[in-house]
């Protein structure tokens, strides 16, 4: 499997389905953001002080923020599973039998059986949701503008980094469309598209 190849499913599948760099532009979608009051940006943190998930939604409707909260820690457990694929809770991530669970239960087992992994101190993640769109009680979408530089490596020790190989080091910035719905109380994942990316780069302006 080529190293691009393998790039895209990092990226992507964790991030997304059909899309970015993998698709073919004709499957890529357009949307226009919805506008949101500027509001100062609330930041959490995850137990990596290299991985950032903020919002700049408005939180006035419980609903609205019910999503934020539910998406920016479902992303935090994403980046996570980078770091221990064995245990990633894909069930608590995305909605049983959707296209990004099939996914991303497909990439762990892969990232398992290749001894590929994370670590925090390789790379950076920032992840920005700009607007939330209300479908109806049980659907909603998700607008995100990421950042990701982290560092795939290939471990040949799964407790030690003496014999860790750069597998894939590319740097990915994206405008993302993610699908949620609610599924026993948490918002989940179900599917994803990127609208725009660049390789190299950060289209999304984040200082650091």
């Amino acid at each position: 499997m080529s190293k691009s190849f393998i790039r895209c499913v990092r990226y992507l599948v964790p991030a997304v389905v059909v899309i970015t760099s993998c698709g073919s532009p004709h499957e890529e979608l357009t949307f226009n953001v919805v506008e949101m009051p500027t509001l100062p940006a609330s930041t959490t943190t995850t137990s990596a002080p290299s991985e950032r998930v903020e919002s700049v939604v408005s939180s006035n409707a419980n609903t609205t923020t019910n999503i934020v909260n539910d998406f920016s820690r479902i992303y935090k457990q994403r980046a996570q599973c980078g770091r221990t694929p064995q245990l990633c809770p894909i069930e608590q991530m995305a909605v049983t039998g959707s296209a990004l669970f099939n996914s991303l239960t497909s990439i762990m087992k892969e990232r398992v059986a290749e001894q590929l992994y994370t670590r925090t101190d390789a790379g950076k993640l920032r992840v920005r949701i700009e607007s939330v769109e209300i479908v109806d009680t049980f659907r909603a979408t998700v607008h995100t503008c990421i950042f990701d530089s982290v560092v795939l490596f290939d471990s040949g020790q799964i407790d030690s980094t003496a014999d860790d190989i750069v597998f894939d080091d590319s740097v990915i910035s994206a405008l993302m469309v993610w699908n949620v719905q609610l599924d026993h109380g948490t918002w989940k994942w179900v599917s994803s598209t990127a609208t725009q990316r660049k390789i190299g780069a950060d289209l999304c302006g984040f200082a650091n």
